[in-house]
């Protein structure tokens, strides 16, 4: 049984395209930062991915204690060198898979979507993870429970949770879910079909005639018909 970590920088392409050389020596101190803190907690740092990492530990305890030395430090090195690195994380515990000094499997794959759906600054767990630290917590430590949500390409909700902690930031948007996605999608979805419905055709033709009395529906048709030859006579002289 392992807990697994992921860690990423937020908007890490942005800050590469618009400050370069800022972004690489504070890149340099975030690895050092985060190959420390995985160190001093007894984890096993399976990789770094670029600009985040990929850790693993026999205690959860251990886990966000590194995230949570990971995000002080970091903000000790925003307000020295004045260059901010957003970092979120996922934690999610489980059977361990490894091969090749690797781990992968489901369980590995649902931390890598729970720290996807935090923001910068956030430390999200399971709800497997919560359930081992409930009674565990250091003073002044929280879970905040923040409710189930769909994570993409997972068959089954996670249960969420914030670690809070009283030198860490404790307000974020909403968490990057499916939920958000579809409400975006559905919301241009329902613009586009009443757009749609405004235009003359045989649609809208039909549900009006569907609608009608049986007395009715004969003019209807008819009149329907007349329209859509109209309509069509009028494209292919614009054609």
């Amino acid at each position: 049984m392992k807990t697994f970590l992921f860690t990423d920088i937020e908007s890490s392409t942005r800050l590469w395209e618009e400050q370069p050389d800022q972004m690489r020596g504070a890149l340099a101190q975030h690895d050092l930062i985060a190959r420390n803190a995985v160190s001093e907690h007894r984890g096993t740092l399976v990789k770094m991915t670029g600009d985040g990492l990929h850790a693993a530990f026999d205690d959860p305890l251990d886990a966000i204690g590194t995230v949570v030395q990971l995000q002080l430090k970091l903000a000790d090195l925003e307000s020295t060198s004045g260059f901010a690195l957003r970092v979120r994380c996922g934690l999610h515990v489980g059977i361990d898979e490894s091969r090749d000094n690797d781990f992968f499997g489901r369980e590995v794959n649902r931390a890598a979507r729970i720290m996807s759906a935090a923001h910068g600054g956030q430390i999200l767990l399971s709800q497997a993870v919560a359930v081992l630290l409930r009674d565990r917590l250091p003073a002044g430590w929280a879970l905040r429970d923040l409710g189930a949500v769909r994570l993409r390409d997972l068959a089954t909700p996670e249960r969420l949770f914030q670690l809070q902690h009283p030198e860490l930031r404790e307000t974020f948007p909403a968490l990057r879910s499916l939920e958000g996605t579809r409400s975006s999608v559905g919301k241009r979805s329902s613009t586009k079909s009443r757009s749609c419905g405004k235009a003359p055709g045989f649609s809208r033709c039909s549900a009006q005639v569907a609608s009608a009395r049986p007395a009715c529906r004969s003019r209807l048709r008819h009149a329907c018909s007349i329209a859509i030859r109209t309509a069509s006579g009028s494209s292919s002289s614009q054609i």
